[in-house]
């Protein structure tokens, strides 16, 4: 997971480059942004009688934009979003935080109207490993949250000309199955998650 990263990370630095290097009738932005991700989440869980919460978390990441033709733009992106959903079942006396981290790459048409910005396009989720702690400290593999592929919408706003504000929405196009288990004698139990996210993010643009 760590070398995939490594590698968008410097793939996009490289992007950067080239276009910072002089591509004719391109003009290009770089910036980072961070925020908050605040996770929606339905969990069809009907024969269960556990009960899962998803909690507030927090993003970061890079930004950059390339404008190709007036106010048209393309806008790839590399996030880093950190959140908790909390387990609990009262009735087996168990509970727990399944952890997740999740790596993904936004490739944004942006539409530049002055100072406001609309933004949509694909979402490609490259890390979304859920884990969570069973009863004897095991590390157990929640299963993905979002599919491979995903899509964002949103809006932001040039407050200043090197500070953005940024929200927007991020879903997949389907449920995921995921699976608890409380140890390794358990039997699994299978949950179908849809799960939409929302975003409100500070940048700052170099």
């Amino acid at each position: 997971i760590m070398k995939r990263t490594l590698f968008i990370l410097i793939a996009v630095v490289l992007l950067c480059g080239v276009a910072q290097g002089g591509v004719p009738g391109v003009r290009t932005e770089f910036g980072v942004v961070a925020g908050v991700d605040h996770p929606v989440a339905k969990f069809d869980m009907a024969s269960s009688s556990a009960t899962l919460k998803a909690n507030t978390g927090f993003t970061v990441g890079v930004h950059m934009g390339l404008r190709i033709a007036g106010i048209l733009a393309i806008q790839p992106e590399v996030l880093y979003s950190y959140n908790k959903i909390a387990l609990n079942d009262d009735k087996r006396g168990f509970s727990t935080d399944i952890k997740c981290n999740t790596v993904q790459i936004p490739v944004l048409v942006s539409l530049r109207l002055g100072l406001v910005r609309l933004n949509i396009g694909p979402v490609f989720n490259v890390v979304d490993n859920p884990t969570y702690l069973d009863r004897n400290s095991e590390k157990v593999l929640f299963g993905p949250l979002r599919p491979t592929l995903s899509y964002a919408a949103g809006v932001s706003v040039c407050l200043l000309p090197r500070l953005l504000t940024d929200a927007r929405v991020s879903s997949g196009f389907k449920a995921m199955e995921n699976c608890i288990s409380y140890d390794a004698k358990s039997e699994g139990e299978y949950i179908k998650t849809t799960m939409i996210n929302a975003q409100l993010k500070v940048g700052v643009l170099f």
